[in-house]
């Protein structure tokens, strides 16, 4: 992977947003969080430059959800990735655990990644896969 030089990526970026509206940087800047610390200052200084507020937008009160979920499978990443994605295209949310780990080689240490649905979900997550809940039933926390 190449490094990219914060200075260039400062240039790139302070060109870019100043072609943008008024309205398009207001959208971007609802999305902040997401930005790279370079691209945020960047975006920030535009901002002000124009006279736009650069306070935080206030979108309400974040709730936090809780979610019963059960672990059908245990996988390596790829695996796990081909599995999720069969089950989304069915119409079955589903969810990684341990996904960061094994992007960093580090599964090993956690046992694989851990595939995730809702307990409804789970009988016809299993004949999706292919897998008998017996089998699945070893996985399930």
């Amino acid at each position: 992977m190449t490094m990219v030089d914060p200075e260039e990526e400062r240039q790139r970026l302070t060109e870019f947003y100043a072609q943008m509206s008024k309205g398009e940087l207001l959208h971007v800047f609802e999305d902040a969080e997401s930005l790279t610390d370079v691209a945020g200052k960047t975006l920030r200084l535009e901002m002000e430059r124009r006279g736009m507020d650069t306070y935080p937008l206030k979108k309400g009160t974040d709730v936090a959800e809780f979610r019963e979920l059960v672990v059908i499978r245990q996988m390596d990443f790829s695996q796990a990735l081909l599995a999720k994605a069969s089950l989304e295209s069915a119409g079955i949310e589903c969810y990684l655990a341990d996904d960061n780990m094994a992007r960093m080689e580090w599964s090993n240490l956690v046992g694989g990644v851990r595939l995730r649905v809702k307990p409804r979900d789970a009988k016809d997550a299993l004949r999706i896969l292919g897998l008998s809940e017996q089998k699945a039933s070893k996985f399930r926390e």
